[in-house]
């Protein structure tokens, strides 16, 4: 199989081994995370479809795809101002309702707890979180949305946090990485294993052969709904959970899509109808992998019409088949 589309940079990226060497990404990985960016495009041209992909098996299918979601959803939210940009914005918030981050324009120290207002102090304009205050031109505020709630942080009052930026992270991103590591936004939904998809995330690669190299997480950005004031691009729910408790919180933070990796999750999730697409990821051999062909089966037979792979994702790797189809409403 010749190169992926190059929707995202992981065609171009350079997997490390655990014995210290690099080689080139396989070709299947690369292609795995279009098929991602490609969900993102279908889910901002307004269309409402379903991906089906049966696999060989399930290893890094669904992380590479969810790596796709978050490079084509990410847009920069980081202002480079200085001068307290965001004073007039954050003073019209209620205060004590909401949690927030404070993400540093310089330094790697942030700090996330309950907006309590904003206040002149000697005509410096200052925000104040978690009973401290902090000055306007040093630091950006991100509001955190569910999962994170106000009652959470509100015992903790304030809490410090160093704003992880890896080397190397550049060459794999769309945007800043600032913006990417500072800010919260739900780009994708995973739902699977997730003890598989955080041994995933360990996987170390990197942007060239001669580029510092990061976990496959940096790009995924992944948390648990209980990982209280984490930042995340991506959100990770077992199978095994009742899709009732999460429909409306989920779809209600606007992800591109919902990866559901395995036959489990999507005999279980089919119909939770979180995000715009669905990318159902279904292993052959799996014990509901039968039980889960028939429900896509029965959904594509409920569709408007089938959706075309874009040529450069047409050159489908081996052993997996692939259908897409525009569902209704």
């Amino acid at each position: 199989m010749g190169p992926a589309g190059g929707r995202t940079p992981l065609g171009r990226a350079a997997l490390c081994t655990e014995q210290g060497q690099r080689r080139r990404l396989p070709s299947w990985a690369s292609w795995f995370s279009d098929l991602g960016a490609w969900a993102t495009e279908l889910a901002q041209s307004g269309k409402r479809g379903t991906i089906a992909v049966s696999v060989p098996a399930l290893g890094f299918a669904g992380s590479l795809v969810g790596c796709g979601v978050v490079f084509a959803a990410f847009r920069p939210q980081h202002n480079p101002q200085v001068g307290g940009c965001q004073f007039e914005p954050a003073s019209r918030l209620p205060e004590h309702e909401h949690a927030v981050r404070l993400v540093p324009t310089e330094g790697t120290a942030s700090f996330v707890g309950v907006f309590q207002g904003t206040l002149l102090d000697r005509q410096r304009q200052l925000f104040h979180v978690g009973g401290s205050k902090f000055p306007a031109d040093r630091y950006r505020i991100d509001l955190l949305r569910w999962p994170d709630e106000r009652a959470d942080l509100e015992a903790n009052r304030k809490y410090s946090h160093p704003l992880e930026i890896p080397d190397g992270l550049d060459g794999l991103l769309p945007g800043p990485a600032v913006d990417f590591c500072g800010f919260s936004a739900l780009h994708c939904v995973i739902v699977g294993s997730g003890v598989r998809t955080e041994q995933e995330a360990q996987t170390i690669v990197a942007a060239s052969f001669s580029s510092p190299a990061v976990p496959l997480g940096s790009l995924l950005r992944p948390r648990a709904v209980r990982d209280t004031g984490r930042q995340y691009r991506s959100l990770i729910l077992s199978a095994r959970e009742d899709p009732e408790e999460y429909r409306a919180l989920v779809a209600g933070r606007h992800p591109s899509a919902v990866v559901l990796d395995g036959a489990a999750a999507v005999c279980r999730w089919l119909g939770a109808n979180m995000a715009p697409v669905t990318v159902a990821l279904v292993e052959r051999l799996g014990a509901s992998g039968e039980a889960a062909a028939d429900l896509l089966e029965s959904r594509r037979g409920r569709s408007l019409c089938d959706l075309p792979l874009p040529s450069d994702l047409a050159e489908v790797p081996s052993g997996i088949e692939v259908l897409a189809w525009q569902d209704r409403g």
